[in-house]
């Protein structure tokens, strides 16, 4: 007898442990561990999707063991490696083991659908009945899907079912499975000669007709791909293909769809330069000590040609990579380069891709036809053959965070999968984040500097808002700030102002000295709440009320602190009335990116006013005054990563808009701040020093593991209860791991657009084994259960 172990496709963390289940003698050739299966649990024997971890020859329940009753997967979908992965996912977050199993899964989702057949016999029919099958079951179909009889047509449908006519039975279904995508080509595109001709004639087309073409200059694509040039690229290749520019043509399932045998193509090798040859054979050295390693870059193309040649060594050895970037934007621009050096090899992962698109990107990389996959953080989770690279860019980007549960950061993923699979991991940054600088501290991974650090920012003045106030500017932009945006104009130079603008500011600060009230246990900003005009910090409890008197300088002149896009345009309306002032913020589409970015270019914008998607889809070559036009709400937002935040948007910033005759501000009200200096001096390692002390300190992240439980329901009251509830069974369970961790009574964090009351515990340890051991016991003993409010826990680790 085979028994497997199985998990659960369901939401209660009591019941989320393997059960086992007799595998039937006529099943056994076939299930494995990695396959979904069907099976029955509970005392009224509901169908449950489960998922098999292993399969064993014994079991130690002494109960009468359920068996699977059918299987959903003809083959596994995840690998052994894959599965303890998801297992290591579900104990280090939190989680349930089917919330760790989706990021696997996204690409083969199944459904549970009702199937309806025909019964043998014969049955006096209605008219209504017998148009319902003769239009429901045309020739020789023996099932119909409930999904596609109209909702007009159920009734009838469920008059069938009652006299027996149809029977009914659920299924499960792969929304778009691997195995029926192999009968199916894709459509893929070819630029022919006379296309290459007419990009190299300037023949007269639109531009994205133009960028179409040349997109297609080293690889033939699928329309997967052009998606991420353009959402609406049919429009404008059609013409292109009237013309004969282009040609469309259907790859078969054993041909590379990007890159069909009818037009081979000549795959560039990596050429570096004498300097990258030393700094590659330095990376060779350190990949055989550590399996990580850490490039600070200060040359971004030197960077792409390391990663190329250490992709182009990883397939020569019969290995594949994956390349995470943090946005699907950033991917596009950068695709092209590896098309130049591994052609149809590479496949690209990301949101765009319909469900057929991302299950064939899914078997493709599971045949091992495809080498290199670039994408998002959700790319690393595919079905790798033989992994051996995996390479994370912008290390420090939010976008690498994910945002549902678990919470993670793929820079963890990665480290994971590389001790469990033995790939190496390397990952590239110019600012880097504090804990991978504290793993580098640690000699957990190695560090090679890429490039000679640029210092360009010495012209950055740092202009004190207290003492302009006290000179009777009450005004947004300082006296000299707008003289240097009056003398940009004059020279037809364009002024950038950025403004990290995320509604109103929660903290208060003095307007005569710049003193803001922080938390003396945390250090960190306290929030302000309007309800009772008080200051908490949401860290420890710390509760105060606003002082009606500066504590530090004794002035009544306490207001909260910042404002907003609209208004800072509002105001340069009045003070520069003509100039030309553009704003960009949120989330652009590619459209109005190029469109802005054009506008740049012809010089149609004398200010620019922007958010951090200046950073990201904005160049400037022009740029008379750069300008952070309040930093103080940035480093004041409450959050013991604000400091770390602040210099990483605001550095990259000012590498972004400043060149050496560039002029650039910071307004504060705390002119003597150590971050702000630190990004004037262009200086990591004096910022690093200063944020490793604090968090030292008062015991925060990475020197702690830092978690925090958020109870959050409608009702104010029921969710205080039960924040506190939580509180004291965490705080008794405490006790038996001894010393090194403490536990924070709950504090109000405020509301979420949905309208529920959000309250958070934080618990600080030593040792990441504490929390992990710790969330069993509370599980176990059914407290979260017992709560009327819902709780989600982020990590630190």
């Amino acid at each position: 007898m085979k028994i497997a172990e199985v998990f659960l496709n369901q939401t209660n963390k009591r019941i989320d442990h393997p059960y086992d289940y007799r595998i039937p003698q006529q099943l056994e050739s076939v299930i494995e561990a990695g396959i979904r299966v069907v099976v029955q649990f509970g005392i009224g024997n509901r169908r449950v999707e489960g998922f098999i971890i292993s399969i064993k020859e014994t079991t130690n329940f002494t109960g009468r063991i359920k068996e699977i009753t059918e299987i959903i997967d003809s083959q596994p979908i995840l690998n052994k490696e894959q599965i303890e992965l998801c297992l290591w996912m579900k104990t280090t977050y939190c989680s349930l083991f089917y919330e760790a199993l989706s990021y696997f899964t996204m690409s083969i989702q199944v459904k549970d659908e009702t199937y309806y057949y025909k019964n043998l016999g014969s049955f006096d029919l209605n008219l209504k009945e017998n148009w319902f099958l003769e239009h429901y079951y045309p020739k020789d179909q023996k099932t119909l899907r409930q999904k596609k009889v109209k909702p007009e047509d159920r009734v009838i449908l469920v008059e069938l079912v009652e006299r027996k006519i149809l029977a009914a039975k659920k299924r499960w279904r792969i929304l778009s499975d691997p195995t029926a995508a192999e009968t199916a080509g894709e459509i893929s595109y070819h630029l022919t000669d006379l296309g290459r001709e007419a990009i190299d004639s300037n023949k007269r087309m639109g531009k994205k007709q133009l960028e179409l073409l040349k997109s297609l200059q080293n690889n033939d694509m699928m329309a997967a791909d052009l998606k991420m040039l353009s959402a609406q690229f049919k429009k404008s290749l059609n013409p292109l293909i009237l013309k004969n520019y282009v040609i469309e043509y259907e790859a078969s399932p054993h041909q590379n769809a990007h890159n069909s045998s009818r037009f081979e193509k000549q795959r560039r090798s990596v050429v570096l330069t004498a300097h990258e040859q030393l700094n590659y054979k330095r990376y060779l050295e350190l990949t055989k000590a550590k399996s990580g390693v850490f490039f600070h870059v200060f040359d971004g193309t030197s960077k792409y040609r390391l990663f190329f040649k250490a992709i182009e060594d990883q397939l020569k050895s019969g290995k594949s990579a994956v390349v995470i970037f943090p946005e699907v934007n950033m991917t596009f621009s950068r695709m092209e380069m590896f098309y130049k050096y591994f052609g149809d090899l590479v496949g690209v992962f990301h949101g765009q891709l319909t469900p057929k698109e991302r299950t064939d990107l899914y078997r493709r990389v599971r045949d091992g036809e495809l080498k290199v996959v670039i994408g998002v953080r959700t790319a690393l989770f595919l079905p790798y053959q033989n992994l051996g690279l995996i390479i994370i860019d912008d290390d420090h980007d939010p976008s690498h965070i994910s945002i549902s549960t678990p919470r993670f950061h793929i820079a963890d993923i990665a480290k994971k999968v590389s001790a469990l699979m033995g790939a190496t991991y390397l990952i590239a940054d110019d600012t880097p984040r504090v804990a991978t600088w504290y793993q580098i501290e640690k000699n957990e991974i190695a560090k090679i500097q890429i490039g000679v650090e640029q210092k360009l920012r010495q012209a950055i003045e740092i202009v004190d808002m207290q003492k302009e106030m006290h000179q009777g500017n009450m005004g947004i932009l300082s006296r000299t700030l707008v003289k240097y945006l009056t003398t940009s104009l004059l020279h037809k130079r364009m002024g950038v102002l950025f403004i990290n603008n995320k509604g109103y500011a929660n903290s208060v600060l003095c307007r005569n000295c710049g003193h803001v009230e922080k938390c003396p246990q945390c250090g960190v900003a306290l929030k302000y709440f309007n309800q009772d005009h008080s200051l908490h910090c949401h860290y420890c409890g710390y509760k105060k009320a606003v002082p009606i008197k500066c504590p530090k300088c004794n002035s009544e002149k306490i207001r909260h602190m910042g404002f907003g896009l609209d208004q800072l345009e509002e105001y340069l309306s009045k003070v520069l009335p003509d100039a030309r002032i553009g704003i960009v913020q949120g989330a652009m589409n590619r459209t109005e990116i190029k469109k802005m970015n054009r506008a740049i270019s012809d010089g149609e914008i004398d200010i620019l006013i922007g958010t951090q998607v200046i950073i990201k889809h904005f160049n400037f070559t022009n740029v008379g005054v750069a300008a952070a036009v309040l930093i103080d709400r940035d480093l004041n937002q409450g959050n013991y990563q604000a400091s770390e935040t602040v210099y990483q948007t605001y550095s990259r910033f000012f590498v972004k808009a400043m060149d050496g005759t560039t002029k650039g501000l910071i307004q504060t009200h705390e002119p003597e701040n150590e971050t702000i200096y630190s990004i004037k001096n262009e200086n990591f390692q004096e910022f690093y020093r200063g944020e490793i002390r604090y968090r030292q300190l008062m015991k925060y992240p990475p020197i702690v593991n830092m978690v925090s439980f958020s109870v959050f329901q409608k009702n104010e009251k029921e969710a205080e209860n039960d924040a506190f509830s939580l509180y004291v069974a965490i705080k008794n369970e405490l006790k038996m791991f001894g010393d090194g961790h403490t536990v924070y009574k709950p504090v109000r964090v405020g509301a979420t657009k949905g309208g529920n009351i959000t309250y958070q515990i934080v618990l600080k340890t030593l040792k990441a084994e504490v929390f992990q051991n710790l969330m069993p016991k509370i599980i176990k003993l059914g407290i979260i259960e017992a709560l009327k409010s819902k709780v989600s826990v982020h990590i630190d680790l």
